[in-house]
């Protein structure tokens, strides 16, 4: 069996149920790891960093901090970047957010085919990161472009050509540690810079690495899940005339979107001890991917998992993973897809697809869209 195939990248959620039903743990042929899909043994590994480490997060272009870090150091770590994701810094930040929003819903064309990502699920995160970062609005889509890059969902893309664009980022990351040094604000990045563990500071790598996480925890968990809610919303007239008559359940939607079809499909473990999983044995120093998607979708878990519910009683999905790797842009995805949903049904009152295909991101890591056409009414 392949985890990694075409089919699975358009439609992994048949192949969830299959797996689930008939071999909740199996080994992919391609890579040698084992691929586990039920809800309970997900969580458990989730929330096991005890003997499941996070350094398997590590890729191409080298682990990122807090993703490929275990405790303590990852706990020291964490410290420092939560708190730009507190609910009361969130607050500062979020009448900019609507204004955004706003400006960038108002200049959506009506009645001609929108490209949503262009006009709306891109741009709306990447200027929000961009401005907690203290980063000029000019290189937002220098930004956007080295953030796929690093998650290795720019298309038809090769490998060097990749690790290029991270190098860029990387050589640009650097130039400003001297400067947020010598003139720190109240930016992210200057924050990361001047912070200290035991009296000493970051080495510029890992601040670069620091950087280049937040880059992502910023905008690709938004991007995807506003495609995906709209993806799923537009082939449901129904579901949508229900927020356009009550806004309040627009955090229910965002939740379900989250749990139907989340941006974020799996996470990867490596055993420190041995583990057993339906007779099937394990070694220490073999790869785990812990399949999210699947779990969210357990008839064991969830009534009707295959249903899209927006006013769901009970929404314990795994999208933002589980214990203490548990997302840390969680929050800011959570404020930003509420912003840009109230902001589209304040001015549109019915969408459709487009007349154009539209294209996935082509990563089973990340799920969502490079292109997503509609067509937006006002009446």
């Amino acid at each position: 069996m392949r985890f990694f195939t075409p089919e699975v990248l358009e439609n992994p959620y048949p192949f969830y149920s299959d797996w689930r039903a008939d071999q909740p743990v199996w080994r992919d042929e391609d890579t040698g790891d084992w691929v586990i899909t039920r809800h309970d043994d997900v969580r458990s590994i989730l929330k096991d960093s005890a003997h499941y480490s996070s350094n398997a997060m590590g890729g191409e272009s080298g682990p990122l901090p807090l993703l490929a870090d275990d405790p303590p150091r990852h706990t020291q770590l964490r410290g420092l970047v939560n708190k730009a994701f507190t609910v009361r810094m969130l607050r500062t930040i979020e009448a900019d957010v609507v204004q955004i929003a706003e400006s960038l819903v108002a200049d959506l064309a009506v009645g001609t085919q929108v490209d949503m990502v262009e006009g709306l699920t891109t741009p709306l995160p990447v200027a929000v990161i961009s401005q907690m970062m203290g980063i000029p609005g000019e290189r937002a889509m220098d930004f956007k472009r080295w953030s796929d890059a690093l998650t290795g969902t720019l298309a038809g893309v090769s490998l060097a050509d990749r690790q290029l664009e991270v190098a860029e980022m990387a050589a640009y990351f650097n130039s400003l540690i001297p400067v947020r040094r010598a003139q720190p604000g109240a930016d992210l990045i200057s924050s990361i810079v001047n912070a200290e563990f035991s009296g000493e500071t970051l080495a510029d790598s890992e601040i670069v690495g620091f950087c280049m996480l937040l880059l992502i925890a910023g905008n690709e968990t938004t991007t995807n899940l506003l495609g995906n809610f709209l993806n799923i919303i537009v082939d449901r007239p129904d579901q949508f005339q229900r927020l356009l008559e009550d806004p309040g359940l627009i955090e229910g939607a965002i939740e379900e979107t989250l749990r139907f079809d989340g941006p974020v499909q799996f996470l990867r473990r490596r055993l420190l001890r041995p583990a057993t999983f339906y007779g099937q044995k394990i070694k220490v120093g073999e790869v785990v991917h812990v399949v999210m998607g699947s779990a969210n979708r357990d008839e064991r878990s969830y009534a009707d998992a295959d249903q899209f519910v927006m006013d769901r009683a009970r929404n314990h999905h795994h999208t933002f993973g589980f214990g203490i790797h548990f997302c840390i842009g969680a929050p800011l995805a959570r404020l930003e897809a509420k912003i840009a949903l109230k902001a589209l049904l304040g001015r549109f009152r019915s969408l459709q697809r487009g007349h154009t295909e539209n294209e996935r991101v082509p990563s089973h890591l990340l799920r969502g869209f490079h292109h997503l056409n509609m067509i937006l009414a006002e009446s």
